[in-house]
């Protein structure tokens, strides 16, 4: 897409009006602030940003045609890119395809009943002797870049179901990373343009106390409170998505999990040359693509961008 090119929305009736309720947007502002925001970040020195309008609604729609707010987002974006190596070097699906193929995280393949894409991680899908929790994030980031393309989600965001059985004392050792959890889980509250609507935890075990405590303070009170642990009672989740989207593991009607690991897997690794090409964008250093300001001034940007943000 061209970066002057016209917006053109693809919201259903009922998806526009929900934008419209919940995020303020109409045709008349989307236009108006897509080019606001544009402008601001053509503006911003040393950012080599996408300014297409199809990347920078997903923005606006986050935080509710608040441009400024918007702006800041995008800054948080691409400082994160650079803050967290870890997720983002080599960000591309090719880098990670046995975690994506492993199934320990996974995007179903129907939405509930809200339109909300559902996000599911199972931990004992994963030998953290062979995955590293770093290439989890990564992976996880790699499924959101491609989710958030679509317009539905924007509007309607994600819900995360998180499979805790079969969690053992190695996976405790593995995921017990402060640094590691407060980049990713802080990435993904705040430096994501994505509509957080949502946790569901199942088949928690007293194991799972120590990693909580290390998650739940990065979390937002706004998250916090949409978190739900539902133990061994899949009726509970049911209520809140809907029996069809989810697999028969779950006492749901949807498709197998598997096919939903493949199907996923396949939409990424047909985008490989996409994120390729993205992966240029960023903060400019040296006259190089895709880095920010080194050192502790970029690191204290990014977590003061995490105190500052709110996730809708």
């Amino acid at each position: 897409m061209a970066e002057d090119e016209k917006y053109v929305c693809t919201l259903s009736s009922a998806m526009k009006k929900l934008a419209e309720d919940e995020l303020n947007e109409t045709d008349l502002n989307r236009d108006r602030d897509i080019q606001a925001l544009r402008e601001k970040v053509r503006g911003m020195p040393g950012l080599n940003s996408r300014t297409d309008g199809g990347f920078l609604v997903r923005f606006l729609r986050t935080r509710k045609y608040n441009v400024e707010r918007a702006f800041q987002l995008v800054q948080s974006y691409y400082k994160a890119r650079t803050d967290a190596p870890e997720f983002f070097d080599n960000f591309t699906p090719s880098s990670v395809r046995h975690v994506l193929e492993s199934g320990i995280i996974a995007v179903l393949r129907d939405r509930d009943r809200e339109g909300r894409r559902v996000m599911v991680f199972r931990i004992d899908k994963w030998d953290p002797v062979v995955i590293t929790l770093a290439d989890i994030f990564k992976a996880g980031f790699l499924l959101m870049e491609k989710i958030i393309e679509e317009e539905e989600t924007q509007v309607a965001g994600v819900v995360f179901v998180e499979d805790l059985a079969g969690m053992t004392a190695n996976h405790v050792y593995y995921a017990s990373s402060p640094t590691l959890m407060y980049k990713g889980y802080g990435a993904f509250q705040n430096a994501f343009p994505c509509r957080i609507k949502g946790g569901h935890y199942l088949n928690e075990s007293p194991l799972f106390d120590g990693v909580f405590a290390i998650i739940k303070p990065i979390l937002s009170e706004k998250i916090k409170s949409r978190i739900q642990m539902h133990g061994k009672v899949y009726s509970t989740l049911h209520a809140c998505v809907g029996k069809h989207v989810l697999p028969p593991e779950y006492g749901g009607d949807g498709p197998d999990y598997d096919d939903s690991v493949k199907l996923w897997t396949d939409r990424l690794m047909a985008s490989e040359q996409d994120f390729i090409k993205f992966n240029k964008k960023g903060f400019v250093t040296h006259g190089n693509l895709g880095t920010s300001a080194t050192g502790d001034e970029t690191m204290s940007g990014m977590a003061g961008s995490f105190k500052k943000l709110n996730v809708d």
